[in-house]
């Protein structure tokens, strides 16, 4: 019995991810050596350390263009968070990186992630009920103060320009579109209950995708990360060759005033 074998069928906790032994590595039940290195592409890599299993052609293709799709944004929030770090610790690359990456929650990037939970929840259902099921979820999100996720962008209107083109693809490769007609739904009654127009973004036409491709929802902020990632090793090599870092921070400076907490007070006495 190898090495791994005895991890795999000991007793206790287990790990499916990968071993190595004098003359092998082992991943996802792959020899890397003979099997991987040089044989598949990185995205196939991708999918197989998320799900544990090679793509399907459709689904190479998909997850591919979502890590395209989602790699760079130019200045936002989390670029500038990587640029302020590097800015304050050069010797640090992984610091400035993962500074921008802390910043993946509801609002940029894990949108992805929540909009693909609520089609597959919302799909999970059958096609029997589901306008009433997404005008409930709707109604439920107005009601609690929260935005619905993947609709709605402050600047791409009335279309985002990302999402034909992942809606294309789809088509391309067959992979069905409940989980896009039940986004359609989600649109139309988001915007009638907020009363403003709400295209698909480029966060929910990812979830859409993706859901339809059949993959599992949880891997969206995964990709998501690992994207951005590479965007984000790239505003480092900006940063290098163009500083930024300093006049944002005196843009800042010069743009928030400081306001005295306690007006009309001499101090101690």
């Amino acid at each position: 019995m190898s090495v791994g074998e005895g991890k795999r069928r000991g007793r206790g906790p287990v790990q499916s991810m990968a071993f190595s032994e004098t003359d092998r590595i082992v991943v996802r039940g792959y020899d890397l050596a003979d099997e991987l290195i040089g044989k598949v592409d990185f995205t196939s890599m991708v999918v197989l350390e998320l799900i544990g299993r090679m793509p399907t052609p459709e689904e190479r293709r998909i997850v591919d263009a979502v890590l395209v799709t989602v790699a760079e944004h130019g200045v936002t929030p989390s670029s500038i968070s990587t640029r302020l770090t590097y800015m304050s610790a050069p010797e640090a690359l992984q610091g400035a990186v993962a500074a921008g990456l802390l910043g993946a929650g509801g609002v940029f990037l894990g949108a992805m992630e929540g909009a693909a939970e609520m089609l597959q929840g919302l799909v999970e259902g059958g096609p029997d009920g589901l306008p009433d099921r997404v005008a409930a979820y709707v109604r439920g999100e107005r009601e609690a103060g929260r935005h619905v996720p993947g609709i709605g962008h402050p600047i791409h209107r009335p279309e985002d320009p990302r999402t034909p083109v992942l809606f294309g693809l789809a088509d391309e490769l067959g992979c069905g579109d409940g989980h896009r007609r039940c986004l359609a739904l989600v649109r139309v009654e988001a915007e009638a209950a907020y009363g403003t127009e709400l295209p698909v973004n480029a966060g929910g036409a990812i979830a859409a995708v993706i859901s339809d491709a059949g993959l599992p929802w949880r891997i969206c902020r995964g990709l998501a990360l690992i994207a951005r990632a590479a965007g984000l090793v790239g505003h480092v090599m900006d940063e290098i060759e163009s500083p930024t870092g300093r006049r944002i921070w005196n843009v800042v400076d010069e743009a928030i005033p400081y306001e005295d907490p306690r007006p009309g007070d001499d101090g101690p006495a």
